[in-house]
């Protein structure tokens, strides 16, 4: 994959993961928390590509 491409699809990833974290946060815990889990995945992926 081109890095390019990869990076757009994890700033996407990334901004889904925290849209849907910071609606859900106060009134489902269980999303929020996957949402959480996802974010974490995608910066520790970008810490080691970088």
């Amino acid at each position: 994959m081109d890095l390019l491409v990869g990076n757009r699809a994890r700033g996407w990833a990334l901004w889904k993961a925290l849209i849907t974290y910071d609606y859900h946060k106060l009134s489902n815990k269980a999303i929020a928390d996957e949402q959480w889990n996802i974010i974490n995945v995608i910066m520790e992926d970008y810490e080691t590509e970088r």
